[in-house]
């Protein structure tokens, strides 16, 4: 889902515009108020995401449309007293989230992460971004081929989404201590790399 490919057709492009991109998108995303205007953006985002070369839309939302559905249930439970205009709330929440949602999608599948860290020496970014967006980029596509993998050995178990509750457990709870497998590994490894450059300016 969130991962680069060198096939993109904007992969190319330099980083510093797609990284300005992506700040505009966002900054457009969160001032607009006007439903229409809204979709238009979700429109424009996702026909750049599919003119770039990507395909697999029913994974990138299939996971955000729940984490939707509970918020605006969310909304209507707790402002239902209020004077705030439900369906409007909920249906420009909805479309500005999608909007940030394919403008990341975008953002990742056009752009290598080494040459976006190279950018940000270039710039003098701090150590505490550059490792941050690394990390994010660089194993977040190996956490979803762990979740399709064990999503995979539960249904060959006999544990499908018919039963919500064992199945998310199921798959959970192993990549759980996946995830934390690799940030132990990923926080070793930065702890060495630290410590042999202190002994190298000794």
């Amino acid at each position: 889902m969130f991962q680069y490919s060198s096939k993109s057709l904007f992969s190319g492009v330099k980083e510093q515009y797609k990284l300005g991109f992506l700040f505009l998108a966002f900054a457009v995303a969160f001032l607009l108020q006007d439903v229409f205007l809204l979709f238009c953006l979700f429109a424009v985002l996702l026909a750049l995401l599919a003119i770039a070369g990507y395909r697999d839309f029913f994974g990138l939302f299939i996971g955000l449309v729940p984490f939707l559905v509970l918020a605006d249930i969310g909304f209507i439970i707790f402002l239902s007293d209020t004077n705030i205009d439900l369906f409007h709330l909920t249906i420009s929440s909805n479309l500005r989230i999608f909007c940030l949602f394919t403008a990341t999608a975008f953002f990742t599948f056009s752009t290598d992460v080494f040459a976006l860290i190279k950018l940000f020496d270039k710039m003098h970014f701090p150590e505490e971004i550059c490792l941050p967006v690394y990390v994010l980029f660089r194993f977040l596509p190996e956490i979803e081929h762990d979740l399709v993998e064990i999503a995979g050995i539960q249904k060959i178990r006999g544990i499908s989404k018919r039963k919500p509750v064992l199945y998310i457990k199921s798959v959970m709870v192993p990549l759980l201590f996946t995830v934390l497998q690799k940030s132990d590994d990923l926080a070793i490894a930065y702890f060495l790399r630290k410590k042999r450059e202190q002994d190298y300016l000794k």
